[in-house]
């Protein structure tokens, strides 16, 4: 392996990741939403119902941290504490109708940008997309949040996350 081939790597890597990152970040502003409750927002569209106590397991944060997450989306409007007739002490959440189309609006963002890119590759996005699909075999042989040392819990919720868009 040749240092300019690696050179180049991660010069195109980062610029693709750079670009994207802004994308998301724009469309997370827009809506005020910062990225711990994005993940939030995430979670909840794939497990209604959660907990606060389930999110701050899943998500590697105390309770009180991710209460006060789930205080400000309700707030904002995104999301709802719920009722168990059952156990009066569990707090089912869920998204509200504003949270739905807050994740549905950055998913449908993404889909459109990188559909549009798509288009634009014309030709070449069958060996770009075969390409990209080799990159992501490695990247799980050498997941980079192992690398980090993230929980379990935190990786379910980045790859959920993914999943989603």
């Amino acid at each position: 392996m040749r240092d300019d081939d690696v050179t180049r790597f991660r010069t195109a890597y980062w610029a693709v990741v750079h670009n994207l990152d802004a994308l998301r970040l724009h469309t997370w502003e827009q809506r005020g939403v910062t990225l711990p409750q994005l993940r939030i927002l995430f979670y909840l569209r794939a497990q209604p119902e959660a907990t606060t106590n389930v999110l701050a397991t899943r998500m590697g944060l105390t309770v009180p941290t991710v209460s006060g997450l789930v205080d400000k989306l309700a707030r904002a409007g995104l999301v709802e504490r719920g009722q168990r007739p059952d156990d009066r002490r569990i707090i089912p959440l869920r998204l509200t109708d504003d949270g739905r189309a807050v994740v549905g609006e950055i998913r449908q963002g993404n889909r459109a940008y990188l559909s549009g890119l798509a288009a634009d590759l014309g030709d070449d996005l069958a060996p770009i997309t075969a390409t990209l699909e080799r990159l992501v075999a490695a990247i799980e042989q050498r997941p980079a949040i192992a690398e980090l040392g993230m929980a379990e819990a935190e990786a379910e919720i980045v790859e959920e996350s993914v999943a989603a868009l």
